[in-house]
């Protein structure tokens, strides 16, 4: 398999900046959208990272379990988009634990309540436009339409559940160690958790035929793109409207890797 190349990476970075740009542009005009309550106070703060830390392994263990198709077999239920939904739930299910053992609320992993719907429709709103900038850049061989609806057909419902959960894990284990360094070593927690996040993609990437500097190339140029949105993320303390556009830019792997020529 290929790595990706540059361009890609460069139509990348076009589209998560415009939705990143934009959701700035809509928070000033209406920050009441996003006003969060006070930051959670956790009473032992290294340990809660511990109990994260946990979950990054427990997750990643499982991941492997997956890559070994030991976990639900798609001839078990009829329809392998649910199988594979499902398994990505089995796969991040220590970080959906830790919230229910450790008895925390989702804003702790950046899921407020208020403005469900608002804050939903303008994630998808920027992510359109992400979409757009990617295909104007990139310019390849798919409209922008085809392109479109090749990403929100419903057969992409289990990668939608796994950025999903991916940004809940991101979250979880930003928040507890931003909580336990302090705001003076606030880059550290940030740069930490995007590069740790970039490298569990590691063994995916041999996996598929990498050689370990392109994989490595990859994990670099990833954790340089997490680190910007993770560092926008905390301002907004919600993961909601930022996964619409972490959804459609995945997709674009798929269906908009080919150029014209």
């Amino acid at each position: 398999m290929n790595s990706l190349s540059y361009s890609y990476y460069f139509a990348l970075s076009a589209g998560y900046t415009i939705g990143v740009l934009g959701w700035l542009l809509i928070n000033r005009l209406k920050p009441e959208i996003w006003k969060a309550d006070s930051e959670y106070q956790f009473p032992h703060s290294w340990r809660e990272t511990l109990w994260a830390l946990a979950a990054v392994v427990g997750t990643i263990s499982i991941g492997q379990f997956y890559m070994a198709k030991m976990l639900i077999p798609k001839a078990l239920i009829i329809n392998s988009v649910i199988t594979d939904a499902l398994n990505q739930i089995i796969i991040f299910s220590p970080f959906l634990l830790l919230l229910v053992i450790r008895r925390q609320p989702l804003t702790t992993a950046w899921l407020p309540s208020q403005n469900l719907p608002l804050r939903l429709g303008i994630g998808m709103a920027l992510a359109v436009g992400a979409v757009g900038l990617f295909v104007l850049v990139r310019q390849p061989s798919q409209t922008l339409g085809e392109i479109l609806l090749n990403v929100y057909h419903p057969k992409n419902a289990h990668y939608a559940v796994q950025i999903f959960l991916e940004d809940i894990a991101v979250a979880i284990l930003f928040v507890r160690l931003r909580s336990a360094l302090g705001q003076k070593w606030f880059l550290i927690a940030l740069i930490s958790v995007a590069f740790l996040f970039s490298a569990s993609h590691y063994p995916l990437k041999l996996r598929e035929g990498l050689s370990f500097f392109l994989a490595t190339r990859d994990v670099i140029i990833d954790g340089l793109l997490v680190s910007t949105v993770v560092y926008v993320l905390q301002r907004s303390r919600d993961i909601l409207w930022f996964w619409c556009i972490h959804f459609a830019m995945d997709m674009m792997q798929f269906y908009a890797g080919n150029i014209t020529t």
